[in-house]
């Protein structure tokens, strides 16, 4: 039996940015892959990069902006994100709201005149994510991208969501934003992600690898079979059993509480098979051809076509492509519950590019990932809300502290991850704060 002060189960970058800021020498990570990262890894095939899937940094927290230039100097280029939309034929601008010149006439009078209504009609407030949309943008806007968008992202009704959860991640605009961009005047500085990060060379993992570096002992290739909340005590692959006083877990929550024997709770115990979420199937594509995409990445709300977005990294990193060619990065989300044929979502994925006109007749595939991420995204629904601040308090109790974008069950970004991270570290067990717990 081994023992530890600070077990931390998960070398992504939650994990490891906890056993970086870890004041504990006596401090172990464990990670089921055979090398770091979690969702931020990297793959390098004939000369590209594909990141798993594809990740640009946001950073608005000072602290982390700082660990991370420290970490890694001059390693970071900032860009103006250049993301467009593909619908009606047409590509326009992002965010849709208020870049609508360019679409049918009668699409943008539905958009102008759907958020007009909404200046003057307000009601009561809105109850789910579905009436959230319509309250906010109005009937045109959500007819035409901000339904179907999400809808083929989160595969459920959006009525079983959250008012309100992703308010912080899409900007509402003023009228007159909505009737400049509907005849074509730029309207930018929009959202959160308005301008961006992204290393200059060697694709989104450079920044795990980096931390890992600094973090003490991580053994790879063993992954969690059982843990014992009442003993402190984790049982890993080929029986080695690891006392701890602290647990810092990164693997996903439901994943976490269908492991707990004995389950010290019975709300722990009924939680882990209610928690959604959908997962994502990411291919990266290396194309023989440049100038693949207008912009950084374009979002696909029509159901026509398979994906909700699709990015070229090789327009904001040319590292990520060798010269005269393009990597491609596409995402497709697909139902827990659905099984997963990848040959053929492969090539409806590519009739679909091709429909699209992203690939050509002559393009030539020279390189090419698939990856399943489960779980991807999380479903915000009113279960979640209700249960998830009893759920992590309960957990603490048994020095089990549950972080990082899966850890919390959450819409997570990467500086949420590193920052939990080091609350976690720092400040004991139970105390970590993510940003859905925050808003």
């Amino acid at each position: 039996m081994t023992s530890t002060e600070t077990l931390i189960v998960g070398a992504g970058l939650a994990g490891l940015s906890a056993a970086y800021h870890s004041r504990r020498a006596d401090t172990l990570v464990v990670e089921k892959d055979s090398e770091v990262g979690g969702l931020c890894r990297s793959s390098r095939i004939g000369g590209f990069t594909f990141d798993h899937p594809g990740h640009v940094l946001h950073l608005k927290d000072a602290g982390v902006r700082r660990f991370l230039h420290e970490l890694l100097p001059d390693a970071f280029a900032e860009t103006e994100r250049q993301a467009l939309v593909y619908s009606h034929g047409v590509h326009t601008r992002y965010p849709f709201q208020v870049n609508t010149r360019g679409l049918p006439a009668a699409v943008i009078g539905d958009c102008v005149l759907g958020f007009a209504a909404t200046m003057v009609r307000r009601g009561a407030e809105a109850r789910d994510f579905k009436a959230w949309i319509l309250r906010t943008f109005g009937h045109g806007i959500a007819q035409h991208f901000m339904l179907p968008y999400n809808q083929k992202l989160y595969q459920v009704d959006l009525a079983e969501l959250e008012a309100d959860w992703a308010a912080w991640s899409i900007p509402r605009p003023r009228l007159r934003q909505v009737v400049r961009g509907a005849v074509g005047q730029e309207v930018g500085g929009l959202g959160y992600n308005a301008r961006f990060l992204y290393p200059k060379a060697g694709g989104i993992d450079v920044i795990a690898r980096a931390i890992a570096t600094r973090c003490g002992e991580i053994r790879l290739n063993r992954s969690v079979q059982k843990i014992d909340p009442l003993r402190r005590s984790v049982e890993l692959d080929g029986g080695e059993t690891v006392q701890y006083r602290q647990l810092i877990s990164t693997m996903p929550l439901d994943a976490l509480l269908g492991l707990l024997e004995p389950s010290p709770h019975p709300e722990l115990q009924a939680a882990a098979s209610r928690l959604r979420a959908v997962r994502v199937v990411s291919m990266s594509f290396g194309v023989n051809r440049t100038d693949i995409l207008p912009g950084h990445w374009v979002y696909f709300p029509e159901p026509q076509f398979p994906f909700y977005r699709v990015g070229c990294p090789s327009n904001y990193a040319p590292a990520m492509a060798p010269r005269g060619c393009s990597a491609l990065s596409v995402e497709v989300s697909v139902s827990r519950v659905t099984q997963v044929e990848t040959d053929r979502l492969r090539d409806e994925v590519l009739d679909g590019l091709r429909r699209a006109r992203v690939l050509r007749a002559s393009d030539q595939i020279v390189a090419e990932e698939i990856q399943v991420l489960d779980p991807a995204y999380v479903i915000h629904d009113h279960y979640r809300r209700e249960v998830l601040p009893r759920l992590l308090a309960l957990l603490g109790e048994y020095g089990i502290d549950s972080i990082g974008r899966y850890g919390c069950w959450e819409y997570g970004s990467m500086e949420s991850a590193l920052r939990q991270g080091q609350i976690s570290a720092g400040q004991g067990r139970g105390v970590a704060r993510s940003d859905s717990r925050a808003r």
